[in-house]
């Protein structure tokens, strides 16, 4: 194996321990994985708490040239207390960062602006979610059978890129009963096939196949969100129904990692 080929298979085992990261309550448990060398200085309380953690990423980034450093971005956001939980949306770092040791202020405004671009696009991929939610919700109550369609839907809360044979194993269904089950949610609007083509046909919710450029954008003015559903005893025992398939999916995907 050449050393580039080991390097990217460390890398991807370096990946795997940072995805479990993220869903381990021990908030130690990545800060113990970096070097020691990492420290800060007794003059470090001066500074923000977000140049702070900054730092952290660009001692490591001095040390670690791949692209590891900018994955432990999010930790050490928690860890100053700026966001209650490692996000992963919030990855990043520049590149004076590795290729500087010392910093100017251009440098510093540089990764201001990268982690702002990235918690705007967080938050929106966030408002898209949600929305993804409450139209699944409208979608199930206008059907008069809603059948495996909830699991659909809560299986593209986790999986927003779907095919039929993704969901043929994840909903133990027959393919051609994947491919009619995706087929109705793209009638309801939910899902976009990005594919044009009869074998291996992908779906992806439809903010994110505007986002990748497989479908055009709405001109003009935003249409308005349909008004809540009314509150009622039976639309309730749907809604529970509905995130208890999202809690069922996350236990399923959550077993095949």
């Amino acid at each position: 194996m050449s050393a580039d080929s080991s390097t990217t298979v460390d890398l991807f085992d370096r990946f795997d321990e940072w995805d479990a990261a993220l869903r381990n309550d021990d908030t130690l448990s990545w800060r113990d994985s970096l070097s020691t060398a990492i420290g800060e200085p007794a003059s470090a309380s001066d500074h923000p708490l977000l140049v702070r953690a900054f730092d952290r990423v660009r001692q490591h980034a001095r040390i670690d040239g791949s692209a590891l450093p900018w994955l432990g971005l999010p930790f050490a956001l928690r860890d100053f207390r700026l966001t209650a939980a490692p996000l992963p949306c919030l990855v990043g770092g520049v590149k004076a960062f590795r290729l500087k040791r010392t910093l100017d202020d251009g440098d510093w405004s540089a990764a201001l602006r990268t982690l702002e671009i990235s918690a705007l696009a967080g938050l929106e991929r966030l408002d898209a979610l949600e929305k993804l939610y409450r139209d699944a919700q409208r979608a199930i109550i206008a059907e008069f059978r809603p059948g495996t369609l909830p699991a659909l839907l809560a299986l593209a809360q986790h999986q927003p890129l779907l095919s039929p044979q993704s969901v043929s194993k994840k909903l133990d269904l027959s393919i051609a009963g994947a491919s009619k089950l995706l087929e109705r949610a793209t009638g309801a609007g939910l899902l976009q096939e990005i594919t044009k083509r009869r074998s291996w046909r992908q779906f992806l919710t439809v903010d994110l196949a505007v986002e990748f450029g497989f479908a055009t954008p709405k001109r003009g003015r935003p249409s308005k969100e349909a008004a809540p559903l009314p509150a009622s005893r039976d639309l309730a025992a749907v809604f529970d129904a509905f995130d208890e398939e999202m809690l069922h999916i996350d236990r399923l995907l959550e077993k095949g990692r």
